[in-house]
């Protein structure tokens, strides 16, 4: 037994190291064991190993192991020397294309794997070589100079004789665009016009010729027709309801109010009606019982307590007041809150007349004088002229869900604003139909 042990201890003896794998295969593909990197056999060799020393897998050879040599399972066979067959020799041309293929083109350096040109080194000096040329080369003009080119406005390598020519091609070509239509770029001005002219001439230089400046009047007018036809549903009963007010103008009456500020008690300082073609029917300051009038609401109207001292109260102008309005239509710019100040006028005289018990009546905190209202019932109010003149402009919001309020300008008094009420109307009437060619749908 112990003969049996020595001899199979000098077997193991005898085994080459090279053809021990170095470790368990991880698995076995079709009876071929795969190992990880650097766990198989030494002795085996690659198709590229034995290809560096002329052979190749014999005609039906199979891998005698695979190995993982990345971590994502790249697989590459490994072959047995011995079972190899040796490749066809080189021919004469293959050996000098090989030699061309290893040897740099300009060292001459000969290396163990193809370089396919020069070397690395090389490679890196010939780099420099050209950087530093393109530095000292101009970019423009292609001189090479002892020194590499100044960097300018233009861009890096070019010399201060082409950056000088180039800044003023740069300057010519922006006083063309200056001096240019912005649409079709035909000249305008005269280039010795345009060096006389000083920076505020410039400034107001027409931008556009005449036949370009047609075209964008007629594309503005065309978007604007689209954007009427869009909301001609909204538009249209606007240009009705003023051309309705101008065809009888004397039978409607523009009213305006100032006063001494916007809460519910605010009192009238001055209040205007004019027919609707501006015919003045009344025009007067008002005092108000003696009420202050804010600093706030004089820088608004100018009207102080100096200039309503002597002036009529309104218990005074209500009687030039209704016979101003009799038989008339009433056409106010923002006109719950003018109905408004009259409700509390009419409240305050009647009240001072004394013509009802009002401890039988609530104090005004909402409620108004019978004789006030019933005034007021009397009344033939049109539609809010600030509101129709708002959906007649178009400034959509879409937060509120209904058209901005425009200010009238008017200049804050009330003859001026009932003018402006009117210059409203006009603007309303006067606005052309967006249809082409076809009658504009009936206003609702």
């Amino acid at each position: 037994m112990n003969e049996v042990l020595t001899a199979l201890a000098g077997q193991e003896d005898d085994v080459d190291p090279d053809r021990v794998a170095r470790g368990k295969p991880l698995k076995f593909v079709e009876g071929v064991p795969a190992y990880a990197s650097g766990r198989a056999p030494a002795y085996l060799r690659t198709k590229a190993q034995l290809a560096a020393v002329r052979r190749k897998p014999a005609a039906g050879q199979r891998p005698t192991a695979y190995v993982y040599v990345h971590w994502y399972g790249t697989r590459v066979a490994l072959w047995d020397p011995e079972q190899s067959v040796k490749m066809r020799p080189l021919s004469a041309l293959q050996r000098r294309q090989m030699q061309q293929r290893r040897t740099c083109t300009d060292c001459g350096e000969a290396f163990e794997v193809p370089v396919w040109g020069m070397c690395g080194v090389c490679r890196d000096r010939e780099a420099r070589r050209l950087a530093d040329l393109r530095r000292r080369t101009c970019q423009d003009c292609g001189t090479v100079f002892r020194t590499p080119a100044p960097a300018r406005s233009w861009g890096e390598g070019m010399c201060l004789a082409c950056d000088e020519r180039r800044e003023r091609g740069r300057r010519v070509a922006l006083s063309l665009v200056d001096r240019s239509c912005r649409r079709c770029l035909v000249q305008l001005v005269p280039l010795a016009v345009w060096a006389a002219m000083n920076e505020r001439e410039r400034a107001v230089a027409a931008w556009h010729c005449t036949p370009c400046d047609q075209e964008i009047e007629q594309e503005r007018i065309e978007a604007q027709r689209l954007s009427d036809r869009a909301r001609w549903d909204d538009l249209g009963p606007t240009i009705a309801w003023a051309q309705k007010i101008l065809a009888d103008p004397d039978a409607y009456a523009v009213l305006d109010t100032e006063t001494t500020g916007l809460t519910a008690t605010s009192r009238i300082v001055e209040i205007a009606v004019t027919t609707a073609s501006g015919t003045v029917l009344l025009d007067t300051l008002i005092n108000p019982g003696g009420e202050p009038i804010p600093v706030e609401a004089t820088a608004i109207h100018k009207i102080t307590d100096a200039m309503v001292e002597d002036a009529p109260t309104f218990s005074e102008v209500l009687p030039r007041l209704t016979e101003a309005l009799a038989g008339r239509r009433i056409v106010i710019y923002n006109r719950e809150y003018d109905t408004g100040r009259l409700g509390w006028e009419l409240h305050l005289h009647h009240q001072a007349q004394g013509t009802v018990d009002f401890a039988k009546q609530p104090r005004y905190g909402g409620h108004r004088h019978a004789a006030a209202q019933a005034w007021l019932d009397a009344q033939e109010w049109e539609e809010c002229a600030m509101e129709q003149y708002a959906a007649f402009f178009g400034d959509w919001h879409d937060y509120w869900g209904n058209y901005t309020w425009q200010k009238l300008r008017g200049g804050h008094r009330a003859l001026g604003d009932a003018r402006a009420v009117i210059s409203r109307l006009e603007e309303m009437a006067a606005y052309p139909s967006p249809f082409e060619n076809a009658a504009a749908p009936a206003a609702a």
